[in-house]
């Protein structure tokens, strides 16, 4: 029975020209984002090893200068491109992919692609993962909508169940039809792994997992959208009014919801004014320290009491150290103190916003896909967050680096020692590791769950449905 209706749905399909134009839509659409995310990509890598190799080249060849005149020209940090990012850029446009490590300063990353993109581009990014997201669902609701509503109106549903279709088959049979049709799209998804892996940006560990992931977690969805549209179409007595009800809520899972959901998330935690986060930053990290207040005066003090100590003299002329760059370290280290409480506060607040717009799964299973999606490419806020923590901890390390170079060799000329091309050659640069699978998994766990809740949601009520359609019709 299963194989019965399904060679009828396939035949129904062949013969509606109109399912031909929507997966060649659908199809165009896919080979187009492929190539854009392909071409951004490989660009946007292009760049990143430009800018690193002409970094390190500047700060090689930057002449004699004080160590710490260096720390304050320093040098940048470039956050990798990955290349599953094809697939799904996520906020990596969104976000910025430099970090200046510069002394004193935890600065945010800049350099936003998005800030030179057209108005349209900052609503949503042509790409696979999001054709997938979007457009998929779309086509799905197009080719169920009339599946069983459609049966009913024809008057053809009751000559089925009279030929022995029972109510499992037909919906096994619809919806393998609408999935065969689908799995047309499979060369696009080969073209997607091979823009990926032709990218030459930076490989993701544990890419096979990923993938595998992935691709689960997207078939999952799709039938997530599936279910719910056969659902529909088995509880509406017209095809209309099933593809009105399916397009709303395809409207609200797909485009509605998910901005909504960060609006929501932004306004019930609110981040603090960029102005006055930097304000208050800068007070609390600089100004407490190297300012004329009493408390900046007894850290100052502090500091020194603290080095007469660990060498054992009585005086700072006595040390066998530079005392200024010994200052200098002491002033970074009390820095990166206020810089692990106030940013560590947005990260808290902006994590709280996540797990607010998380709640807008229960009506979005977008929402779901999109976390998994992004966090598996490695191109959401978390993979962000790492990278800057990353680079921030090589800051730390880099200007430490500086001021040792001053305090063991700068003597009693102080700021007036300078290092020469010979020092600056030796420096390290920064080298990034992204996050493992391992490391990803204990964020996107609720969005796989809620994912597969959808699912088993889906298939029950459409399971449901097509039963009390079978009912119905034998009743009346």
């Amino acid at each position: 029975m299963i194989a019965a209706v399904l060679k009828k749905e396939l035949r129904q399909y062949v013969r509606d020209g109109r399912v031909l134009v929507l997966v060649g839509v659908l199809f165009g659409l896919g080979v187009a984002a492929a190539l854009s995310g392909w071409n951004t990509v490989r660009a946007m890598e292009a760049e990143r090893a430009a800018a690193s190799a002409v970094d390190r080249d500047v700060w090689d060849n930057q002449g004699q200068k004080n160590p710490h005149t260096a720390a304050h020209f320093s040098r940048y940090a470039f956050r990798p491109i990955t290349n599953v990012s094809v697939f799904d850029p996520g906020v990596n446009t969104a976000v910025g992919g430099a970090v200046w490590l510069e002394a004193h300063h935890q600065d945010p990353a800049t350099l936003r692609p998005i800030e030179d993109a057209v108005e349209i581009h900052r609503f949503a990014q042509l790409s696979p993962a999001w054709i997938l997201q979007c457009f998929a669902p779309l086509l799905l609701v197009l080719l169920v909508f009339a599946s069983v509503a459609g049966e009913r109106e024809r008057g053809t549903l009751r000559h089925m169940m009279s030929t022995g279709v029972r109510a499992n088959k037909l919906l096994w049979g619809k919806g393998l039809a609408a999935l065969i049709v689908l799995s047309t799209l499979a060369p696009l998804l080969a073209l997607v792994l091979a823009m990926v892996m032709a990218s030459g940006a930076s490989p993701l560990p544990d890419a096979a997992a990923r993938g595998g992931l992935l691709v689960a977690t997207y078939a999952v969805y799709l039938l997530v959208c599936l279910f719910i549209a056969l659902a529909v179409s088995a509880r509406s007595r017209r095809s209309k009014t099933a593809l009105v009800v399916l397009l709303g809520f395809w409207a609200l899972s797909a485009v509605v919801a998910p901005r909504l959901a960060n609006n929501v998330g932004a306004l019930v935690h609110p981040a603090p004014q960029s102005a006055e986060f930097w304000s208050a930053l800068n007070e609390a990290s600089s100004g407490a320290f190297w300012g004329t207040s009493e408390e900046a005066k007894k850290r100052q003090e502090a500091v020194r009491e603290r080095a007469l100590a660990e060498y054992g003299v009585a005086s700072v002329e006595e040390l066998p150290i530079n005392y200024d760059g010994y200052m200098l370290q002491a002033s970074e280290e009390f820095a990166n103190e206020v810089f692990d409480e106030h940013y560590g506060a947005l990260h808290d607040t902006l994590m709280r916003q996540r797990e607010t717009a998380r709640y807008f799964s229960l009506v979005s299973p977008t929402i779901a896909i999109g976390n998994i999606s992004s966090a598996l490419a490695g191109s959401d806020v978390a993979a962000h967050h790492h990278f800057t923590n990353a680079a921030e901890q090589f800051r730390r390390d880099f200007i430490r680096l500086l001021n040792e170079e001053m305090i063991e060799h700068a003597g009693k000329d102080g700021y007036n020692y300078q290092s020469d091309n010979a020092f600056w050659r030796q420096t390290p640069d920064f080298q990034y590791t992204p996050q493992t699978i391992s490391e990803v998994w204990p964020r996107i766990w609720p969005d796989v769950l809620m994912l597969a809740l959808w699912c088993l949601a889906g298939l029950s009520l459409a399971t449901s449905g097509v039963r009390a359609s079978f009912a119905e019709e034998a009743t009346s």
